[in-house]
């Protein structure tokens, strides 16, 4: 072994320690058992809010929210009319890989989220899902390098496009176009991997995130949307594209030499989709937090129109309408979402996309904030108690688990700009709506990101494997966190781990002569290490990112 070891990231998008334990119980992914068998398993906590912009950012810092400042893929414009999109250039804090290429290691970074435009690493980075496109300035560093790898792989393929496919109606060109995006990542990780020098080394398969999201009701025979004909059909290709991501790792292990650790990582878990998000302004507006103005003639014929141009229009004139009025979808939704909102007289509102509530206060709130800094406490206080008893619409039942104050989950800097409530929903229990909020909560949900289509979502677990040549073999670890992988990934690597990271090294992970013979070194925190291009995006990068977001269920 070296003085220097390498280690090798591979990224699973929403990898579900359910799934994969019960698949390897089947024998049906050797890969992952090989991983269980040889190295270390177990859960990993997500970010409070389990959402894959914060999530991936929180790998890549080490920090909290709080601190690197990224809670989702956009901000909220203080009027609720139009949005913020967000990207890696707007992180504050140092990435792994920043600290590493600054002390002179090389590295190699594929498809992460939230790494656009692409820092001026020592090695190369490709951009993921927030870069606009494979041709926006910055999406690959050195530049040159993807003009190489579409010499050899074809296209690249930023992100399959699942849910446009599926809206209209071509489930088969969905499932086609998946094994294609996974099969090119593949290919281009096994061929970076081997073609180019590293020290740490990571790849994101962002694409089972996709197939969760669209495919669940398929797999799960308790969903609500669940059809055994189409699951006779789909009802496999959750299990298939694990298992295209499992042969890659088998491989992968017998490749690993005995410098190099492998760790295989989700940003959070999976399950089915909750229909009570949608719903919580309706059920707001029951419980006297929210008022509604008398709903107007034009609002209502304005979705009724729109709910029949997303269901039934053909594609091709929904790409036109889109290409000709790209903002149009968007001032839509918003005027749907919050068009009829009182907000004078509104106390706390969500924008019903997931589980949070805002408190329309001050200079903060969205028009005229209605609520004083001296009744913020009483009325958190209320809404908490009133979310207790917050009840299932079929069975009576309570669907709330847990509600945390953004004060509970962050600390930094920036938490200011962190939704005031976060909502957990009960897992334990089919949730069919949320009772008192009427039957016109599902006036506030948008074709195509309703549980029909997005019929899985998000959950706090998701996994953790590590294996090597210092690690625990056959061995279990409990209470990691998402923050704890890039402390951990420095102390593998035998690199001092910044005093500011919230991360902790996870040591019980590592053989226990490996621990007494490496202290944790901690160094002062390193620079911002956020830019590869200054500035926002464009109005046109804005649409593109607007469509993408939308089509995965992250935008209304």
């Amino acid at each position: 072994m070296t003085a220097r070891p390498r280690a090798i990231v591979v990224g699973i998008d929403g990898g579900s320690p359910v799934l994969i334990e019960a698949w390897v119980k089947q024998g049906l992914l050797p890969g992952f058992a090989r991983l269980m068998k040889e190295g270390v398993f177990g859960p990993l906590a997500s970010v409070p809010n389990m959402r894959s912009a914060a999530a991936w950012t929180s790998f890549m810092t080490g920090r909290n929210p709080g601190k690197h400042g990224i809670y989702e893929f956009y901000e909220y414009a203080a009027d609720r009319q139009k949005v913020r999109f967000l990207k890696g250039g707007d992180r504050d804090g140092a990435t792994v890989w920043g600290l590493l290429s600054a002390a002179g290691r090389k590295v190699g970074i594929i498809n992460v989220p939230m790494t656009y435009p692409a820092e001026r690493v020592n090695g190369f980075l490709i951009a993921g899902l927030d870069a606009p496109g494979r041709k926006s300035p910055g999406f690959v560093q050195p530049p040159e390098l993807l003009a190489e790898l579409e010499e050899r792989f074809g296209e690249y393929i930023l992100e399959p496009g699942l849910t446009g496919h599926i809206v209209a109606g071509h489930t088969d060109i969905a499932v086609e176009t998946l094994w294609q995006e996974l099969d090119q990542k593949v290919k281009v990780s096994d061929h970076l991997a081997a073609e180019k020098p590293w020290d740490l080394f990571v790849t994101v398969f962002r694409s089972l995130d996709a197939v969760q999201h669209c495919f669940w009701k398929h797999m799960d025979a308790e969903h609500p949307f669940h059809d055994r004909e189409q699951a006779k059909k789909y009802g496999s290709v959750i299990l298939q594209a694990y298992q295209r991501v499992d042969r890659y790792l088998d491989a992968l292990l017998d490749r690993l030499d005995g410098d190099t650790s492998l760790f295989v990582i989700s940003d959070h878990g999976f399950g089915a989709k909750h229909v009570a998000t949608t719903q919580l302004n309706r059920w707001l507006a029951a419980e006297g937090f929210l008022a509604y103005r008398k709903r107007g003639v034009l609002v209502k014929l304005l979705g009724s129109v729109y709910r029949t141009l997303v269901g039934r229009t053909f594609r091709k004139t929904k790409e036109t309408l889109t290409r000709f009025f790209p903002f149009l979808r968007g001032m839509v939704q918003y005027q749907l979402c919050f068009a009829e909102i009182d907000w004078s007289k509104t106390t706390a509102y969500s924008d019903t996309l997931y589980p949070t509530i805002w408190i329309n206060r001050g200079a903060d709130g969205p028009l005229r904030g209605a609520v004083t800094e001296e009744r913020y406490r009483e009325l958190v206080a209320r809404l908490r108690e009133r979310l207790a008893d917050c009840r299932d619409s079929v069975t009576g039942l309570p669907v709330v688990g847990q509600v945390f104050e953004k004060s509970e989950i962050y600390h930094g800097p920036h938490i200011d700009r962190a939704p005031d409530l976060l909502i957990r929903w009960r897992e334990d229990i089919t949730i069919h709506g949320l009772a008192r909020a009427g039957e016109a909560a599902g006036d506030t949900r948008v074709p195509g990101e309703d549980p029909s289509v997005i019929s899985g979502d998000h959950r706090v677990h998701g996994i953790l494997f590590a294996h090597g040549p210092f690690v625990r073999r056959g061995a279990r670890v409990e209470n990691a966190n998402l923050v704890d992988i890039a402390p951990t990934l420095l102390y593998a690597m035998k690199e001092p781990v910044p005093r500011d990271m919230d991360g902790r090294v996870v040591q019980e992970i590592f053989e226990d002569s490996f621990a007494r013979e490496n202290e944790v070194r901690l160094t002062e925190a390193g620079s911002n290490g956020a830019g590869g291009q200054d500035g926002g995006y464009s109005d046109q990068d804005e649409e593109v990112i607007a469509r993408r977001l939308k089509a995965l269920g992250y935008l209304e």
